[in-house]
């Protein structure tokens, strides 16, 4: 099985990569961050189970803010592989609404 499929496959993948994508800048505080998973009725260990592979391949990072908060991004890898996310399930579902 392929890389990209290993790692899709887990829940908390396409939630956080969505979650960061909605966010103005790609990015934001790491609680605002956790508030916004909860407020989707998504679990955080979801998140949890996934963040060292989407650091490992670079899809997210962290950094500090002016006031030392930590911020959680969308990397320009993340939302590359977003928008292909997005293409490929515009395609699927364009078929099953022709029908």
């Amino acid at each position: 099985m392929s890389y990209f499929f290993k790692l899709y496959r887990k829940k908390g993948v396409n939630e956080t990569l969505d979650v960061l994508n909605n966010y103005k800048g790609k990015a934001c505080k790491q609680s605002e961050f956790f508030q916004n998973l909860k407020d989707r009725e998504s679990y955080l260990n979801s998140f949890f189970r996934v963040k060292d592979e989407l650091l490992k391949y670079k899809l997210i990072a962290y950094r500090l803010d002016n006031d030392n908060e930590k911020v959680i991004y969308i990397t320009e890898k993340g939302l590359e592989l977003y928008n292909k996310i997005q293409e490929i399930e515009k395609i699927i579902t364009e078929e099953l609404s022709a029908k």
